[in-house]
């Protein structure tokens, strides 16, 4: 989860200008940071800042420093911000002060660079105001970057990949600091426009179901294709799979019941089973059947459910990180106890908010309840995934494929449930190729 959040974070600070379907980004977006455990230090004044340097600047020029207070990986507090807006080349620091909300448990430190040129960072500095009013430095380790010459944000986390056309490195200072900077270099940096998936007004739409909006967006031509995404995700979360799904197919992205842009003002028990009914009628209105579908984590559960209860609605099916109970032998113990853990303090809130999540944490630890026996009805044609290090254990995710007649199972080597999002070319790969192998004629 926490990579995934970065991630977002870090979109969220480089987006610039937004159109009517499109963002406006800067192509080659670096960033980097850091995660403390400052729940000790609740109500102090902090104060976060970096030593910069920048040449070769051109307009696409941006350096921006952010904090972001954290309670868990699902509430997210404060957020503090602080753009470099000098055009200096010498040594200068870019600072944020604030104070740290009493009830957060984490604070995420975040430095993004853009455009063309040769930017300098050094002395990271994250410090908190002691009772004695003296600051005190909070331990970062190599915040001076001196050390790992072959890879100085070793101890930082930072984007999956380096932008085509950028380096890192250290390099020597030659003022009178002197010592080791980082480096990040860049060249090939310029302006695009990305589609703003699960939020395109000029193509999205809804679907009536019993007084339930489903909320769907329609990419590509072709053979149908729908993408069901995990709990609490949407349309968003496919963001990487649906510009490659879209070139080969009529991809149908939707936001599922009480999810994303779906309107769901019901507070009646969901269930995959209602999902899948779901999927049916909407799939009913746009007069198709025998569509390819793609499940992912929840997704999954409801494709299972979906070639069992109507199988003439689905054509080939591919299920990612798929489970079909929630209990001990199919899920990792740590998931289970974070999930009791984050539904016992959603239900003591009485927020719109929290009561729609806490319907689907109910689900989560509840649903589905998929008969093993179900499994051999199937008869769509079927690709099993799972990451070996994903939530879904291993043995279960083998068990569901094993119970499919033809089925395949591919389980991704040091990959989590996470994979679409965290190795997508090689996901999108692995579904493409099931995808458009030819069915075997009897």
């Amino acid at each position: 989860m926490r990579s995934i959040k970065f991630n977002i974070i870090v979109l969220l600070t480089i987006l610039s200008l937004t159109t009517f379907a499109q963002t406006k980004v800067v192509s080659n977006s670096y960033s980097f940071g850091i995660i403390l455990k400052i729940e000790k230090f609740a109500g102090r004044d902090f104060r976060y800042s970096l030593e910069l340097k920048s040449t070769d600047t051109d307009s696409l020029k941006n350096i921006v420093i952010k904090v972001q207070q954290v309670i868990n990986d699902d509430e997210w507090l404060d957020v503090n911000l602080a753009k470099d807006v000098t055009k200096d080349t010498v040594w200068h620091s870019l600072k944020i002060s604030s104070k740290i909300n009493p009830r957060a448990k984490e604070i995420w430190l975040y430095a993004n660079f853009e455009g063309n040129g040769n930017f300098f960072v050094d002395n990271l500095k994250f410090e908190i105001k002691t009772e004695s009013g003296d600051w005190e430095k909070f331990p970062i380790k190599n915040a001076d970057f001196e050390n790992n010459e072959n890879n100085p944000l070793k101890d930082f986390r930072t984007n999956a990949n380096i932008p085509d056309g950028s380096t890192i490195g250290l390099r020597n200072r030659t003022d009178s600091i002197g010592g080791k900077a980082l480096l990040i270099k860049t060249t090939k940096a310029s302006v695009i426009f990305k589609t703003n998936y699960g939020a395109n007004k000029r193509i999205g739409k809804y679907c009536n179901i019993n007084g339930i909006k489903i909320y769907y967006e329609t990419y590509g031509t072709g053979e149908p294709l729908l993408l069901l995404h995990g709990n609490g995700q949407s349309i968003v979360d496919f963001n990487k799979q649906i510009p490659e799904l879209a070139r080969y197919y009529r991809v149908i992205a939707v936001d599922t019941r009480a999810q994303g842009k779906s309107i769901d003002n019901d507070s009646s028990k969901l269930s995959y089973d209602i999902f899948a009914s779901d999927m049916k009628a909407l799939l009913d209105s746009l007069n198709l059947k025998k569509v390819n579908v793609l499940g992912w984590s929840d997704g999954g559960n409801t494709g299972l459910i979906m070639a069992i209860k109507y199988p003439d609605y689905v054509g080939k099916l591919v299920v990612m990180g798929a489970n079909l109970n929630p209990t001990e032998n199919a899920v990792e113990k740590s998931m289970l106890n974070q999930l009791k853990k984050d539904l016992k303090k959603l239900q003591q809130k009485q927020d719109t908010e929290s009561k729609q999540m806490t319907r689907l944490l109910l689900m989560l630890s509840t649903e589905p309840n998929i008969n093993v026996e179900d499994l051999h009805t199937i008869s769509a044609k079927t690709l099993v995934l799972a990451g070996e290090k994903d939530v879904i254990k291993a043995e279960h995710t083998r068990l569901i494929a094993s119970n499919i007649s033809g089925s395949q199972l591919i389980i991704f080597k040091k990959q989590t449930h996470m994979v679409p999002n965290e190795n997508p070319l090689l996901f999108n790969e692995t579904v493409l190729n099931f995808l458009k192998q030819e069915d075997v004629k009897n």
